[in-house]
This record gives C-alpha cells, sequence and structure tokens, in this order.
C-alpha cells in the first residue's frame, strides 16, 4: 500500500541522501517495527547530518531523537547501521566532514537510548565508506568498500560482538555499493560495483566455517538487469532483490520490479513488474532480515526531494516468501504422542464420537502458553485430567501433534492446515503460523482458494490472503463453481466483494 508519512513538528528529512535506514523490529511480534535513520548528507548543501530518527510503521509518524544519552557518532555518510540481538544499533565506517574515511564503532543501546564506544582490539581495519555490514552469529562482518580515493578494499573484516576483538582479514573479491548477508555458514555478496567500476553480474561468498572464496553466476534470461537501484534483504532461503529508478538517474531505461533467487537451487524468479514500483519514485529501502514485509520510501511527486515523504510496502507473503523459524523441539517427542500408556492428560474435539487425544501435561506447559496461562490462573479445566477444544477432531489431533512435533506434514488435508492456521494465531504461536502460510501458498488451488482466503482472513494473514483474493479473481469461473466457494459464510462472501474494485468487469 502506498501511504504519506506525516511528519511530526521540527522533523526535516528532504534531500537526504546516503543515510542509514535500519528496521528494528517491536519485542512484541504482534506490534509494528519501527525504522531508524542515521546520518547522511544533504543534496545541495553537502552538509553532512549526526541526527537519529526514528519512524514507528504503527502510527507512521516521525521523531527526532534529540536528547540522547553519551556522545553521538561524528557526522558521517556512505557508513552502515546493523542490528544486533534486537536492541543495539552499530555504527561502523563512513566519511565525515573532514572528508577522512571513519573506522570507529559506536554503539547505541535501543533499550536505554544511550551511544556507547566499545574498547577494541585486534587487527582494526582502515576506514570505509561504501562497504556493507552483516552480522550473524554473534559477529559484524564488514565486507569490502572504499578504503582510499582510488582503492576498492577486497578484505571481509570481522569483529567478535562478545569480545569486542576483530578478528584477522579475509581476502574476498573487490566490490563496493553492495549488499551482504549470512546464509547456512556462508557469507554472500551481492550486486554493487566491482575495481573496474562495472556492475557486479555475479554472487561471490566464503564459507565462514573453511575460509574458501568462490563466485557464482547468477545472470539469466529470469534475472534481473544489472541497470537501476538494486535492493536487496534475505527472507528465509530467498534473496529478495527490488529495482527500482536511481535517485536523480535521469533518462537511462530499467526494468523495475520484484526478483527471488533461490539460494538452495540459484534459480531467479520475477514475482512482480514495474507496475506498482512506476506510481512513486522509491530511493531508499529498509527490511529486516527474515520479515515478512519490506519498505521503499521516496516520494509520489516526479520532482520533489522530499526523499522520505512516502512509503510503499510490500507484502511478501503475497510471493508466497516464507520464512519459516527453526524447530524449538526434536521429532523424537512424537513417539510419545498419543500413547494412553504415557500420557496423563486427555484433550476432546467437538465430535462426540471422536476418540481423546493422549497427551503429557508438561509438554502442553511447556509448548502450549495458552495452556500454561490457564494452569497459572487457576482455571478448573487446568486441574482436570481432560480439557476440550472445540475444533474437528483432525484439526485437534494435527495441532496437538505440532506441539510434539514442531511440524506439519505436507499430507494433511488443505482444510486441517487451514484451521490450524486459525488456531496458531488464536494461540499466538509464530512457526505454526509460518508453517501453515508455506503450506497453504504451495497448495493454491481452484478447489481450496475460497477456504484458504476464509481461513487466511479469520487468522488475520494479510499477505496469504491478497494472493488467495488475486487467484479467485484470475480464475473466477472455475472458483466459483466450487462447493468451497458456495458454502462461503455471509461474512466472508460480503468481504470479498467488497474487497474488488468498484471498476471491476467480468470480460467474456
Amino acid at each position: 500500500m502506498l501511504s504519506p508519512l506525516r511528519k511530526t513538528t521540527g522533523v526535516s528529512l528532504s534531500c537526504l541522501i546516503n543515510a542509514s535506514l535500519t528496521v528494528v523490529p517491536h519485542a512484541d511480534k504482534r506490534k509494528a517495527s519501527s525504522i531508524y535513520v542515521f546520518g547522511g548528507f544533504h543534496e545541495y548543501s553537502d552538509e553532512l547530518y549526526n541526527d537519529l530518527y526514528c519512524l514507528s510503521l504503527g502510527d507512521m509518524k516521525w521523531e527526532n531523537f534529540i536528547y540522547l544519552k553519551g556522545t553521538p557518532p561524528s557526522k558521517r555518510n556512505d557508513h552502515t547501521a546493523s542490528l544486533w540481538r534486537d536492541n543495539k544499533l552499530i555504527i561502523f565506517g563512513g566519511n565525515d566532514d573532514e572528508i577522512q574515511f571513519r573506522n570507529d564503532l559506536v554503539v547505541l543501546d535501543l533499550k536505554t537510548m544511550t551511544w556507547e564506544r566499545p574498547e577494541v582490539s585486534g587487527e582494526i581495519p582502515m576506514g570505509r565508506i561504501k562497504h556493507s555490514a552483516t552480522v550473524y552469529n554473534d559477529k559484524l562482518y564488514v565486507v569490502c568498500g572504499w578504503e582510499g580515493a582510488d582503492e576498492v578494499s577486497n578484505q571481509i573484516n570481522c569483529l567478535d560482538l562478545n569480545t569486542w576483538t576483530w578478528e584477522p582479514p579475509v581476502e574476498f573479491v573487490p566490490r563496493y555499493s553492495h549488499f551482504s548477508f549470512a546464509f547456512e555458514g556462508r557469507l554472500y555478496a551481492y550486486g554493487g560495483y566491482n575495481e573496474g567500476m562495472d556492475r557486479a553480474v555475479d554472487l561471490a561468498f566464503v564459507d565462514l566455517s573453511t575460509m574458501q572464496v568462490s563466485k557464482i553466476s547468477v545472470a539469466g534470461d529470469v534475472a534481473p538487469r544489472a541497470g537501476g537501484q538494486h535492493f536487496a534483504q534475505l527472507c528465509g532461503d530467498k534473496l529478495v532483490v527490488v529495482i527500482t529508478q536511481c535517485l536523480k538517474h535521469g533518462a537511462q531505461e530499467i526494468s523495475p520490479g520484484v526478483w527471488g533467487l533461490d539460494l538452495r537451487t540459484f534459480q531467479w524468479r520475477q514475482y512482480e513488474g514495474g507496475d506498482r514500483l512506476e506510481n512513486g519514485h522509491w530511493h531508499y529501502f529498509a527490511m529486516a532480515e527474515n520479515d515478512k514485509q519490506c519498505c521503499l520510501f521516496g516520494t509520489d511527486e516526479k520532482d520533489s526531494d522530499e526523499y522520505l515523504s512516502a512509503l510503499l510496502t510490500i507484502d511478501l507473503q503475497e510471493y508466497g516468501i516464507v520464512f519459516l523459524p527453526e524447530p524449538t523441539i526434536g521429532s523424537d517427542f512424537h513417539q510419545f504422542f498419543d500413547d494412553p500408556r504415557l500420557s496423563d492428560f486427555t484433550v476432546l474435539s467437538n465430535e462426540p464420537d471422536a476418540s481423546p487425544v493422549h497427551v503429557n501435561k508438561i509438554v502442553l506447559l511447556a509448548r502450549w502458553p495458552h495452556f500454561a496461562n490457564m494452569v497459572r490462573s487457576g482455571m478448573v479445566e487446568s486441574f482436570s485430567s481432560t480439557l476440550t477444544i472445540p475444533e474437528p477432531y483432525d484439526t485437534v489431533h494435527a495441532f496437538l501433534s505440532f506441539l510434539y512435533t514442531d511440524d506439519v506434514p505436507t499430507e494433511l488435508p488443505v482444510e486441517t492446515v487451514a484451521n490450524l492456521l486459525v488456531l496458531a494465531n488464536m494461540y499466538l504461536l509464530p512457526r505454526l503460523s509460518a508453517l501453515c502460510c508455506d503450506q497453504l501458498h504451495r497448495r493454491l488451488s481452484v478447489q481450496s482458494a475460497a477456504l484458504i482466503y476464509h481461513r487466511a482472513n479469520l487468522a488475520g494473514e494479510p499477505g496469504l490472503k491478497q494472493r488467495a483474493f488475486k487467484f479467485i479473481n484470475f480464475n473466477f469461473g472455475p472458483v466459483s463453481r466450487t462447493q468451497g466457494f458456495r458454502t462461503l459464510p455471509k461474512e466472508a462472501l460480503f468481504d470479498f466483494l467488497d474487497s474488488i474494485p468498484e471498476r471491476a468487469q467480468i470480460i467474456p
């Protein structure tokens, strides 16, 4: 959706260039994240800044943090700002107002809003601009960039964030103005320019266990073209790439859109063309790693220099891109599930003749927050040996099986998975939600579309709902004849009809 940003009094972000934008997820995953903007320079006066701003994605208001504890970093641009443990913002490098490349490290504690300068040791890297930085396994990896007026770095520098020690550098592929990320023990670099100032069209990576460097060509007919401004971020096993018109780029033709690179097969897929991106001028990008959405900042007026005055949010679940959190319990527990000899508790469904499901109270306490809250509050059900979940037997059985295995089998009926999605939302179980969404995206069909649309709406999953809505519209004839569509509850049918644009037409 396209949303204008309402500014708080005294905040001015016009003409701001080469600032860092960092997404900080809210501690409560149900609440909106925030985007922090630090530094940058004025396009026309070249004045540098060290101001800190924050945009709450909940109320869409900017806040300028004027009164912070500690001494802020010097004014700078072309630096990096990396999030560590969801509450530390690490500023490294950049170009200061004396045209010096910085190599200092400053940390903002987001809980106390205090600037800190940890004492670092080891092989401290040279000053750097136009580099990339990413945090992985409590280490900050600084990748390449410019080290001097005409020297592109070919080093990866690693800072242990637990000891604040810089490790010996690793030789890499020279690159700048690129993006880096870590996936399954490898550190990757995508996009940017090489030392000859040509666009980099390969994917370079280093194995962090052996430090062996490799390059893979990812060019092809489906791959995004080199032109334009490339933004990228990791979501699960996909590298999401968004291409827009460059800031003050001129008349060069580009192909805007949204692509995904599967990091297991290294195959590209284009998810969207440039229609939506051409409704504005998008110059900045913000997305947390493995987030459900990415944010583009810019302006909806062609000649405006209010580069942060409009926001376009793209829900990645509309494309079927879903991050699956790592399991938190081994599948070995499944051998104890639904065995009367090993259980001390039973759960009933709303089917009178269905068998009870045999479980262990300790597993429910450990894995199901709702049940734990029942016990703490002294609800009578928690002190008995039986609990009823008002859902069909198959849904109840699959739900309790998930509590034991942390998994949702792919052979379950679509309706059961859709019902599990609703329970996941009701009981605040994010991994179950992600597993169900992933399956339902893959199993969207003429027969299942109406069911998935309805359950996604009940579960508060807008990306899945929107994808099912688009599928139904594109295949309206056959979908409208299915039993699932014709038995939609009246409120769900009205919701679907209200979502259809007023000028929509059925073309024979």
